[in-house]
């Protein structure tokens, strides 16, 4: 829960309130939103890891749409865990970095952040950076990233140090402080003598501070409640109000009745008011009048102006019981095999242990640590818009734990949507979900950001598209495909099939993707991700060509179908074909067939060890 800083100020008199001049409070959330957000645009990254304000990384453009699974698929290497960091460091009031963080691990690197949303067509931007972080006022953020770590064990055995290692899982802090057991300072008699002699009008609303979520939800009125007490024209208009009601002549009731006939308009006129009295409503307490929340409202105002540090301590432990009790609903769902997985009090924490990896499987935890931070998430992200990054979770599950997972975000959508909020979900990943199939979530969208423009030439898509027309089949496998020393010209076959004419011609076929070739081995910006798989597998027939001893057995070698079957029959003549050369094919076969696989195959060619790899041979 975001608290405010202490303040000084002088107290002065309101008619039995008081206010205090100087408070600067900023409410958690707002429930009441004139404006609607639909889609975040942009988000820019400056200064945090491994990206900086120069690397092609650190803007990510995209739409990110609201209440659905967004899907960001990148390959390793590409930045996505600087991405998490950049927004764990986010605190209330500004970024901070732990050191290892920084750009280059040199703090004179400022970090930076920015969101660009789109709101009833207008392009708006919040920042955060070293000195503040506007984009609290508009967003929450929650980041969930895989717990577990290597622990490394020494052993002493005879004079022998024997190290081993195992994989643990620490701690989820699930509240990081418990406040202290603080109860409400009210009594109906107390705030009843001081409205004045008509004080009877007053509920006596003692009930409410027993329901620990309708306290969490005040939480969010700390800025209404305090301008109740600091607005001199709010003062003004409270005063007057309360001096009409204690003139009045009757019973509760009768004067509840002027009240409700008479003052809702003056009432209404008084925005704080207002919202706190909506807030109520919303609670359904079962008032059978607008007035009593309006009043209700007025004794949450005065309770906060008499003792601010005591009313704000009960609503933290109020907050912490809820959440508490949250914690303990879900996890008690759960089968008797996860018996230990439940939220325990320890060094004044509240935090649930994962059993060790020796007594529950991989999966098990796995998804022990998700359901977990995922309720975290739900109870911190308490804004109208809340931005939730999972970060490469899903990569390393089974088939029915990932299913598991998703089932949970899924409901967490819901839950936000149910409620008239807005939740972006933003999953990074290295697998591409068109591919492996991981994600299969109904409405998901999905977006690659490799930052590369890679794009296969249309020509040679259609030359793909077209590879088993009976026609063209043999000749283009064998001479534009794969390794073949002479070149062939079929014109004519490429002309009826409407392929472009020149590259019937296998040599000027050649030259473009040695061409492309050069552009992804310089680095540069445009280059046809199809045509570098080509060039690599015929290169790497070539160079096992090359190596073998005879004539008769090259021969043999360029009638032998398929790389993997030609680099087989090599080793069966002598040849050493290195490892390497096998651990591409998935790559440069892939690329050789049109399966709108165009960007999957990009991203595996930016991997930078893929690029290594490539550079070897």
């Amino acid at each position: 829960m975001e608290q405010s800083k202490p303040h000084s100020g002088r107290l002065l008199p309101f008619h039995g309130w008081y206010r205090q001049v100087g408070c600067n409070l900023r409410p958690k959330s707002s429930i009441f939103v004139s404006k609607q957000i639909f889609m975040i645009t942009r988000i820019e990254i400056r200064n945090v890891k491994g990206i900086g304000t120069t690397t092609e990384n650190c803007n990510y453009n995209f739409e990110i749409s609201p209440n659905k699974p967004n899907i960001l698929v990148a390959p390793n290497g590409f930045g996505k865990s600087s991405f998490s960091v950049a927004f764990k460091s986010l605190q209330p009031g500004k970024i901070v970095l732990e050191k290892e963080h920084y750009f280059k691990n040199s703090e004179l690197n400022l970090p930076s952040i920015s969101i660009t949303y789109e709101e009833n067509g207008t392009s708006n931007t919040v920042s955060a950076n070293q000195v503040s972080n506007i984009i609290k006022s508009e967003f929450d953020y929650f980041v969930i990233n895989n717990q577990i770590y290597a622990k490394a064990k020494k052993n002493n055995l005879g004079g022998f140090v024997i190290a081993t290692a195992s994989l643990e899982t620490p701690p989820i802090i699930l509240v990081n402080n418990i406040p202290e057991l603080i109860h409400f300072d009210y009594t109906i008699t107390h705030h009843r003598e001081v409205f004045g002699q008509n004080g009877k009008v007053l509920k006596n609303i003692s009930v409410l501070f027993g329901n620990d979520k309708m306290i969490k939800g005040l939480a969010n009125y700390y800025v209404h409640i305090n301008r109740l007490n600091t607005g001199v024209k709010t003062q003004e208009k409270l005063n007057s109000f309360i001096e009409r009601v204690n003139e009045q002549v009757g019973n509760a009731e009768t004067v509840l009745d002027w009240i409700e006939n008479n003052e809702l308009g003056n009432l209404e006129d008084i925005p704080y008011l207002r919202d706190i009295k909506n807030y109520i409503i919303s609670l359904d307490l079962n008032y059978t009048r607008v007035a009593d929340s309006f009043l209700t409202a007025i004794q949450f105002a005065k309770m906060f102006k008499e003792n601010e540090a005591n009313f704000k301590a009960a609503i933290l432990r109020k907050i912490y019981n809820y959440e508490k009790d949250q914690y303990e609903a879900l996890f008690a769902s759960f089968n008797s095999s996860w018996q230990n997985f439940k939220p325990l009090a320890k060094d004044n924490k509240l935090i649930v242990e994962i059993p060790k990896t020796a007594y529950i499987s991989n999966g098990q935890r796995d998804v022990m640590c998700f359901i977990a931070l995922l309720k975290k998430a739900e109870l911190k992200l308490t804004k109208s818009k809340g931005v939730l990054i999972i970060d490469e979770v899903f990569d390393y599950l089974d088939d029915a734990n990932l299913i598991a997972v998703q089932y949970y975000v899924t409901q967490f959508i819901q839950k936000f949507q149910s409620e008239g909020r807005k939740i972006y979900p933003i999953i990074f990943t290295h697998l591409n979900p068109y591919f492996f199939k991981n994600f299969v979530f109904s409405k998901q969208k999905v977006h690659f950001l490799n930052s590369k423009a890679a794009k296969i030439n249309e020509h040679f898509k259609k030359i793909l598209i077209n590879r088993e027309n009976i026609l063209i089949k043999d000749n283009v496998s064998k001479y534009h495909l794969h390794y073949e020393p002479i070149s062939i010209n079929i014109r004519p076959d490429f002309e009826s099939l409407n392929l472009k004419p020149t590259w019937g011609n296998s040599q000027i076929f050649e030259e473009f993707i040695g061409d492309e070739f050069t552009k992804y081995n310089n680095n540069e910006e445009i280059y046809d991700p199809f045509a570098v798989c080509c060039a690599v597998r015929k290169k790497v027939e070539k160079n096992i060509y090359d190596k073998l001893l005879t004539q008769e057995f090259k021969d043999e070698f360029l009638n032998t179908h398929t790389t993997p079957n030609k680099l087989k029959f090599a080793e069966n003549k002598g040849v050493v074909v290195p490892e390497i050369y096998y651990l591409l094919g998935i790559i440069y076969n892939d690329g050789m067939h049109w399966k709108d696989n165009e960007v999957s195959i990009a991203n595996k060619l930016e991997n930078y060890t893929i690029r290594k790899m490539i550079g070897e041979i």
